[in-house]
């Protein structure tokens, strides 16, 4: 069973992106952090095209900006910026 039939792999997208958003935000801005984030997600998807050890989907970088959109709403919420963010979902 690979881990896109379960949805898992959708999770880790969405997840690393999270916490990479809010991590290169803090040191990047706002922007910074997008443009960090979706070279990360793209790069992957690249890597995993041109390797053939993995499967290149759309749908991940779906997940992969749904993460970015969803720290960087999280982040606007709070009254200051924090250095690192991590959701749990479940």
């Amino acid at each position: 069973m690979s881990l896109a039939v379960t949805g898992y792999d959708k999770f880790l997208h969405y997840s690393v992106s999270y916490t990479a958003y809010g991590f290169s935000s803090f040191l990047l801005g706002n922007v910074g952090g997008f443009l960090f984030t979706s070279a990360l997600g793209i790069g992957k998807e690249i890597w995993d095209f041109t390797s053939r050890r993995g499967t290149a989907e759309f749908e991940d970088l779906i997940a992969d900006f749904a993460g970015m959109i969803a720290a960087y709403h999280h982040i606007r919420s709070l009254d200051f910026r924090p250095f690192f963010i991590f959701q749990v979902v479940f």
